[in-house]
C-alpha cells in the first residue's frame, strides 16, 4: 500500500488513479501540464482519460487548441471525484497509524542527481532500519515536487527555492550554487560580462515550475532584458546537453556543469553568481508519520541538520551580478 498517493492494480484501485487524472487535468487545463504534475507522460495521461470516458460512457472534457476544459458532465462529477479519492487516501492514512512497524510505500520526489540527494545512502539507511518499508521514487522540478506534496501525491521530496506552500514543512539542507552556463565554445567571446551581447545569444529555459526559472526571470527583470528563448525543457540534464552541443545559454548549478560528463565541453560566464537552498519537505500533518518521520531523520542525519522545521523561506538574497558593460546596473 502506497503512502501519499493512490494504487494502481488493474481493478478498482486503478479507478482510483483515473479520478486523479481527471482531477488533475481539470485544475492544469493542459495535457503537458497535468502529465508533469502527475510523474508521467502526455500520451499516458490522455489514454487515462479517454478509458475513463469510455467506462463512464460521458465525454468529460472539451478539446480545443487552447487546451482542456470540462464538460456540463465533467464539471457535474468534480466534486463527486475529489471525495471519492481524497477519503480513499484518509482511508489508507488511518490504516498506516494502526501498524506497530514502519511498512508501506513511501512516494519521495527528487529533483536532482541521485549523489547531490545522497539518495543511495538515503535508501540503504531507510532499507536496513525499516525492511518492511518499500519506495517509489518520482523525479520533477522543484515546483511540481513541492505541487505533489500539497496535493498528498508524494510523501516527502527534495526541492530547491522558495516554498509557498503553507501546509508543507521544511528544512533546508544546504546551498547550491547557479550560474550562467555557456558552450565552451562562446568561452572567448562571452569573457566580458556583457549583458547585451547575451541578448543576442539563444537561451534554454527550463520549465516554469523549476526554481531555475525564477531566477532567469530576476536576471531579466534585474537587467531589463529580453532573453532570446529558442528551448523550453523540463528536464535540467537535458538542458546541460544542449548547452554542450552549442545551442544556447541557460541557468545551472554549478556542481553540474563541473561534472566530468561537462568538463571542457560547458563553462561559467562571470555574468552571474546566485544561491538557492536544497531542502526536503512533507506535509505538515503527516510529520509524525512513521515512514516520513524515519524518512526526516535519516536525510537531516545525513546533512547533519537539526530536527527543528524552519519557519522563513528558503530563498537566499545573496544574487551577484556582475556590472555590465555599457549599461547601468540595477
Amino acid at each position: 500500500m502506497k503512502i501519499a498517493d493512490v494504487d494502481r492494480s488493474p481493478t478498482a484501485a486503478m479507478e482510483l488513479y483515473q479520478l486523479r487524472t481527471f482531477l488533475t487535468i481539470a485544475e492544469e487545463g493542459n495535457l503537458t501540464r497535468a502529465a508533469e504534475k502527475l510523474f508521467t507522460s502526455q500520451p499516458a495521461v490522455s489514454a487515462q482519460v479517454k478509458q475513463l470516458e469510455e467506462e463512464l460512457g460521458v465525454k468529460l472534457f472539451e478539446r480545443s487548441a487552447r487546451g482542456m476544459s470540462l464538460t456540463r458532465e465533467g464539471l457535474l462529477l468534480q466534486e463527486k471525484a475529489r471525495r471519492i479519492v481524497d477519503a480513499a487516501r484518509d482511508f489508507k492514512h488511518s490504516a498506516e497509524h494502526l501498524r506497530d512497524n514502519v511498512s508501506g510505500e513511501l512516494v519521495i520526489g527528487l529533483n536532482n542527481r541521485p549523489e547531490v540527494l545522497k539518495i543511495v545512502d538515503v535508501l540503504g539507511a531507510l532499507t536496513f532500519a525499516h525492511p518492511e518499508l518499500s519506495y517509489e521514487l518520482v523525479n520533477g522540478s522543484s515546483g511540481t515536487i513541492l505541487e505533489g506534496i500539497d496535493e498528498g501525491a508524494i510523501a516527502i521530496g527534495f526541492f530547491e527555492g522558495v516554498c509557498e506552500f503553507p501546509r508543507i514543512e521544511w528544512h533546508a539542507l544546504e546551498p547550491i550554487e547557479l550560474c550562467i552556463a555557456a558552450p565552451a565554445a562562446w568561452a572567448r567571446e562571452l569573457a566580458s560580462p556583457d549583458w547585451k551581447l547575451l541578448e543576442t545569444k539563444p537561451w534554454i529555459f527550463v520549465s516554469q515550475a523549476c526554481s531555475y526559472f525564477r531566477a532567469i526571470e530576476s536576471i531579466c527583470t534585474d537587467q531589463g532584458l529580453k532573453l532570446q528563448q529558442r528551448f523550453r525543457v523540463d528536464e535540467c540534464l537535458t538542458v546541460l546537453n544542449l548547452v554542450a552541443e552549442g545551442l544556447g545559454l541557460t541557468l545551472a548549478a554549478v556542481n553540474h556543469i563541473d561534472s566530468p560528463e561537462y568538463r571542457g565541453r560547458i563553462v561559467a560566464l562571470p555574468h552571474f553568481r546566485t544561491t538557492v537552498n536544497l531542502c526536503v519537505g512533507y506535509l505538515r500533518e503527516n510529520a509524525d508519520r512513521p515512514a516520513i518521520a524515519a524518512a526526516r531523520e535519516v536525510i537531516l542525519g545525513l546533512w547533519d541538520k537539526p530536527e527543528e522545521p524552519q519557519a522563513l523561506p528558503p530563498l537566499s538574497r545573496d544574487i551577484r551580478s556582475a556590472r555590465p558593460k555599457g549599461r547601468s546596473h540595477r
